[in-house]
């Protein structure tokens, strides 16, 4: 009796130990994620995944249940492999020792459905890191749409308390986030090594702060001068192509499928449609110059051209376009497309010549909250809205915006919100289909 009790305690606390040995395991796995994950732009059918991840995770898996319509999709991506989780060049073209400790993911989820809601698993190493997302593709009827529109994150230090905004930002309604450039800010030192570069994101992403929000909703972004470079920050800038590495690898944007030009081209620029409003992101930095050359370029031939040919493609009710810098400012705020007198004339001429509708300029790299508005002869005004940024200096001190279009068809009405640090409204203007149509 004695002996078959010593095996009995034997056998429990080799058990025990095995029980705590895996526990002992999964939580090592667990650490492995070190932010996200985040969900950018969703499409009908494409969402796109971001991730910080220990370098020595090996598989991710991603689980999504459609309860709707009892299908679960399960996907595996092989980090080994990076064609299996990022068809960019650029993973092929950087090495292990650039990428560092951590390593940024950006995962392609296809064959979604429309108007459905699917929850994610997360595994990394097959142990459970994430259970509490979810993703929802656009509904196929017309709806209220929110989302937010915000700028210049300021975060060098641990002493800096701009990230606390962001708390306030998540207690508002909202399908997503649109964020306006200056989303990190490179220092002297910071700006002349890839490495340096890719550790500033890191360093951002990691904060507890950031990392709550981030996962919350989607993301989709562009640039300014403090993300792209420093003192040079326009084509002249000789690490450009650096930066827009480090960008893509955080910010990944738009599924390859649809875009899948080249960066030389359109830079950062990106259209997003959801359902019945689209967003142009656009490019105020890759194509640059001063305005002291020849034929000074701000957004570049290129990038205008499809610009244009995209938004005359388009039969959303209110078009977004989301810029740095001020398009309709004459010069009181810092580099405005208005300096750049030709390609201000053209983008005037070809949004009036091709009669289209519902256009509201959304920008930042500026002080105060204003709607400015431009009376245009034989056509309806134009408005920007102007927010301030989300911690210019770093302090608790910033704004942010709220976008909501609502109504029935045809009777759309958008909503301008501007709300302060502590959440309060600031600002507000609804602008009708009606207003803003030949």
């Amino acid at each position: 009796m004695v002996r078959y009790l010593l095996l009995l305690t034997s056998a429990l606390l080799i058990n025990m130990g095995s029980v705590q040995a895996q526990k002992k395991k999964d939580a090592e796995i667990k650490s492995k994620l070190i932010a996200g994950p985040m969900l950018s732009y969703i499409d009908d059918y494409h969402a796109q995944m971001w991730l910080l991840v220990d370098k020595s995770t090996k598989k991710v898996s991603i689980r999504l249940e459609n309860f709707d319509e009892d299908r679960t999709l399960n996907m595996h991506f092989d980090l080994g492999d990076p064609e299996t989780f990022d068809n960019s060049r650029w993973y092929h073209q950087i090495s292990n020792y650039n990428l560092g400790d951590d390593i940024p993911l950006i995962l392609n989820l296809e064959e979604l459905l429309p108007d459905a809601e699917y929850h994610v698993e997360v595994y990394l190493d097959s142990v459970l890191v994430e259970e509490e997302m979810d993703i929802y593709t656009p509904r196929n009827y017309l709806a209220d749409i929110y989302f937010l529109f915000g700028h210049s994150l300021n975060l060098n230090s641990d002493r800096d308390k701009g990230d606390a905004i962001l708390d306030k930002m998540s207690e508002i309604e909202s399908d997503f986030m649109v964020w306006g450039g200056n989303n990190v800010y490179f220092n002297d030192n910071e700006v002349d090594a890839f490495k340096r570069m890719l550790n500033k994101y890191k360093y951002v992403r990691k904060r507890e702060k950031v990392d709550q929000f981030m996962k919350q909703m989607p993301h989709i972004a562009t640039w300014n001068n403090m993300d792209f470079g420093l003192n040079t920050s326009d084509t002249r800038f000789a690490l450009k192509d650096s930066s827009l590495m480090a960008f893509n690898m955080f910010w990944p944007n738009a599924s390859k499928k649809v875009y899948n030009y080249s960066f030389r081209d359109y830079g950062v620029y990106k259209r997003y449609d959801y359902e019945d409003i689209e967003i142009f992101m656009l490019d105020n930095r890759m194509f640059k110059t001063t305005t002291g050359v020849d034929d000074p370029q701000f957004f570049g031939a290129n990038q205008m051209n499809r610009f244009i040919n995209e938004i005359m493609g388009s039969d959303a009710s209110f078009k977004f376009i989301v810029s740095a810098n001020s398009i309709l400012s004459n010069g009181m705020d810092s580099e405005p497309l208005a300096d750049y007198t030709e390609e201000y004339k053209e983008l005037m001429n070809r949004l009036h010549l091709s009669r289209i509708d519902g256009v509201v300029f959304l920008t930042g790299d500026t002080k105060n909250v204003d709607l400015l508005k431009e009376e245009r002869d034989h056509a309806y005004p134009l408005y920007e809205l102007q927010c301030p940024g989300l911690s210019l200096t770093g302090a608790n001190d910033g704004h942010f915006a709220r976008v909501k279009v609502e109504g029935d068809y045809n009777k759309r009405v958008c909503s301008l919100q501007v709300f302060d640090a502590s959440g309060k409204q600031v600002f507000k203007k609804k602008l009708h289909q009606s207003e803003l149509s030949y």
